[in-house]
Formats: structure tokens, C-alpha cells, sequence
């Protein structure tokens, strides 16, 4: 779905929609800093973490749209006196085989997927040699195969025709006791994770938002159907999901004024805020461990090999992961860009928040490491200098492509931060968010060690299995 800013001079996607594809491939550069390669510098690795692609519904939203459309069919005729209502006389849910379909990729994150492949092919040609072995990762994610397709799928347009052959994804079982805090999904093992999806914040503000939207609505129907609050809750969700499944603008995107798309973007801000974002408790923290290894990944440097008993495994200098858009909220927690926001109340927006879920979280939203290596001359602080020594390195952070500096550390070319300072913050996190074991109240003694997410140096782990595009 598409909506414009508080102050109506940007165009961007909410939750459950594609990536910016209908306007734009690149989010807004909300924080006025050019993406562009800072002179003096050239990025020497980089990792990503991204959502999966778009996708059909799961079975409890398609069940949503059931109901719905149940619902119509049996209040009998029903007239309008809005003609942007007039499709709901005939509505029934878009999906054309839901037995095949429900929480699979759809046509739309096919090419989302084949195009960021192909994106990051361009953007970083030095990184990846053609038509050599390519490495990649994915969350195992049982409920659905999407976590995996996806990775395939940008294996494909990364690697091209010979993605087959040349590349292995691993997929990790989160919810193996030997992964524990070293997956793509590490709150699977954590006792005590609990995302409330926003409560009681979001239950407050869906209180102050939806019932108006419902009484506008409503009034504008003659006959014995009437939306439910729930139905109301769900007119954005199925206008995103809708337009990417058919290709087409849904109807349903032409029922909320823009003030009332602002206030449901408002309310999945809350969502992940308080569901698992700095607004919440220990769920916060889980995916500390995956930041960190990626901060000594990039200090390791591009050349870097490891060895696990006798198996020698050289990384990709680009490295590409998967996950869900919880995993993806708990790293952007993680990252240290947003602790400078205060926290969102419940019975009001904040027009110039910065932490906007639409621009964070869509299908296929993507946070992205830059490691960028410097003359000596753009250095702008020290702590930049790591193993492989000689030039300054920093650590660049991309939400969906636009540059986001981490909060007290943005001295660095670019707005970048020295990459060794950048390591110690998230070190401090980690300190700070205690022992793991006793935050999850994990009792369990296979997964009682402090946390040390390594998997991006280790091929040998037993709970990834290969898949290949």
C-alpha cells in the first residue's frame, strides 16, 4: 500500500506491501545523507539482512478475507452512495488457488527478489568474481519454505544462469538447541520472548483511530452490511497485498482519506515498536549476537579465512541472509541508529519520528552493512583501523538503501562510524542486555552458554542444511 509523510511530500509502502516498487526502487532519503560512495572511500564488504519477498497471506489473514467476503455475500443487496464502495458487491478474495498459494512468494517478489540480485551484482562488482562458488544464508522458517525461496530467487539474479551449481545457501534451524543465539531466528530458543504485537499501546491508539474510519464508512452503505472494526483494521493490509498479488491497484486502497493511512502506519509503528523494537523488553536484544559478529566480521576484513576443526571456509565478501520481519525489527533494535528516539505514546503520532515501520520492514525490506575502506585523508576520527591495517575502515548502515548514522557515532566519512568504535557500541549493548541464559530463563544445558553467533564464519555447523537455488 502506498501513503504519503506526516507532511505529505514523500511516497512510501507499509508493512504488508511490496518494496517501493510501485514509485520508486529506494526508500526516501529521510535522513538528507547521499548514499553515494563517500570520496576517498570504496566499500571493501558488505552483508545483508532482508526480509523475504511478497508474498500470498498466511491462513489467518486469507481466513480474515473469508469471513469478509462471507459476510457480504450473505447481507443480501446493499447500496452505496459512494462509488468507491461500489466493488464490494462483487468482492471475494483474489487468491486463485489457496490451497497452493497461502504464505508462498508471489509473482511480485519473484522479480522483487531477481532484481535485487541483480542490484547488488552492480552496485558491488568488485566484491563477487563472476561464475565462482557464491555463499548465502536463510532462516529455516518450517512454518513455509518463503525464507529459502527468497534466497534462491536473489540467488538467481545475483549469481545468474549457473546459480545451481554454484551456489549454497544455508539454511539454519532456529530452533536446533546446538543454534542457540547463532541463527537467523535466535529468540525460536528463548524461553521468555514474547512479541504482544504492541500492546497495550497499539490496542489504545486502534481505539482512538479505527472507530471513526468505521462510523465514515458505514454511513455510506444502505443495506444490512456493516464493517466490523476488524474489517476496518484489515482495508490497508489487503490494499497492499492485493495490488502486489494482482498487479493491479486494489479498490480497497481508495477507502482510507490520507490522514487515516497515516494513522494505520502510526499503528504498525506501534506494533513493532513495542512488539519486539527498542520499545520492548528483553525481545530487543536477540538479535545482538548476529550485529556483533557481523561488527568482527567486517574487523576480520574481506581476506579473512576460519577454521573449524580441519575445514578451512573463506566468507563471501558480499554476505546475503534471510529472515522474517520480526528478525529484521530485532536487528534494526539491534544497530544502534534509533536510540535516540523516544518512546511512542499510545493516544498520539509523533509527525517527526524517524522510526517508521513502512520504511523498515515492508516485504523484502532489507537492513545492509557497508564496510568502507579509506585514504587516509577522508578519515575524520581515529578507531577506524583494523586487522588487515593500512587504510581507516568504517561501518556504514543502509535501511532500505538510505544511509542511517548510528546515533553518537557519525564522524566518520559519510556520516559513517569507525569501525572499531562502531564494534565497541555493540559491545556495550551486549554487556548491557546481561546474560542471555537468564533473560530467556533457558534451563536447558545445550543452550545455557552466553550467546556467540559465529555462522558466518562456520560452514560446519549441524543444524544448517544445504539448499540451492
Amino acid at each position: 500500500m502506498l501513503a504519503a509523510t506526516d507532511n505529505g511530500s514523500q511516497v512510501h509502502s507499509l508493512p504488508a506491501s511490496p518494496r517501493f516498487t510501485v514509485l520508486t526502487s529506494t526508500g526516501p532519503e529521510v535522513t538528507g545523507i547521499s548514499s553515494d560512495v563517500p570520496a576517498g572511500c570504496q566499500v571493501d564488504m558488505a552483508a545483508f539482512f532482508s526480509r523475504h519477498g511478497s508474498r500470498y497471506p498466511d491462513n489467518g489473514a486469507y481466513n480474515e478475507w473469508i469471513d469478509l467476503s462471507k459476510r457480504i455475500q450473505a447481507a443480501g443487496p446493499f447500496n452505496v452512495t459512494d462509488k468507491k464502495l461500489d466493488f464490494l458487491k462483487t468482492w471475494k478474495p483474489v487468491l486463485s488457488h489457496p490451497e497452493r498459494q497461502i504464505a508462498q512468494i508471489s509473482p511480485t517478489g519473484y522479480k522483487e527478489l531477481h532484481d535485487m540480485g541483480s542490484t547488488w551484482r552492480l552496485r558491488y562488482p568488485d566484491l563477487y568474481e563472476y561464475n565462482t562458488p557464491f555463499t548465502m544464508w536463510a532462516n529455516w522458517y518450517k512454518s513455509s519454505p518463503r525464507v529459502r525461496d527468497s534466497a534462491r530467487l536473489f540467488a538467481q539474479g545475483f549469481v545468474g544462469p549457473n546459480s545451481t551449481d554454484l551456489t549454497t545457501i544455508y539454511a539454519l534451524n532456529s530452533s536446533d538447541p546446538a543454534s542457540w543465539m547463532n541463527s537467523l531466528a535466535t529468540s525460536d530458543l528463548c524461553k521468555a520472548y514474547n512479541d504482544e504485537g504492541g500492546s497495550p499501546y497499539k490496542d489504545e491508539w486502534d481505539a482512538i483511530y479505527l472507530p471513526p474510519i468505521r462510523s465514515r464508512l458505514n454511513a455510506k452503505i444502505q443495506g444490512s452490511f456493516i464493517f466490523t472494526q476488524v474489517d476496518v483494521s484489515i482495508i490497508p493490509y489487503l490494499c497492499g497485498f492485493e495490488t502486489q498479488i494482482t498487479g493491479r491497484r486494489s479498490p480497497f486502497c481508495e477507502l482510507f482519506t490520507e490522514n487515516e493511512v497515516l494513522q494505520y502506519e502510526y499503528a504498525q509503528d506501534l506494533r513493532y515498536w513495542y512488539g519486539n523494537g527498542l520499545g520492548s523488553d528483553i525481545e530487543k536484544h536477540q538479535m545482538l549476537p548476529v550485529v556483533e559478529m557481523v561488527a568482527q566480521r567486517f574487523v576480520d576484513g574481506p581476506n579473512a579465512t576460519y577454521k573449524t576443526g580441519n575445514v578451512t571456509f573463506v566468507p563471501p565478501k558480499i554476505m546475503a541472509a534471510f529472515s522474517n520481519d520480526g528478525q529484521i525489527n530485532q536487528i534494526i533494535a539491534a544497530l544502534g541508529v534509533f536510540d535516540d528516539e523516544p518512546q511512542l505514546p499510545g493516544n498520539a503520532t509523533v509527525p517527526n519520528r524517524k522510526f517508521r515501520a513502512s520504511r523498515l520492514v515492508p516485504m523484502r525490506g532489507t537492513v545492509a552493512f557497508e564496510r568502507l575502506s579509506c585514504s587516509a585523508g577522508s578519515s575524520h576520527s581515529t578507531g577506524g583501523y583494523t586487522k588487515d591495517a593500512g587504510r581507516p575502515a568504517y561501518m556504514r548502515i543502509r535501511l532500505n538503501e538510505v544511509v542511517y548514522p548510528v546515533v553518537g557515532c557519525r564522524d566518520g566519512p559519510g556520516s559513517s562510524c569507525p569501525l572499531g568504535r562502531y564494534q565497541s557500541i555493540v559491545q556495550d549493548k551486549l554487556r548491557d542486555a546481561g546474560s542471555f541464559t537468564k533473560l530467556c530463563n533457558v534451563t536447558n544445558p545445550a543452550s545455557s552458554s552466553e550467546p556467540s553467533a559465529t555462522f558466518l564464519m562456520d560452514n560446519t555447523l549441524s543444524y544448517a542444511t544445504v539448499v540451492k537455488p
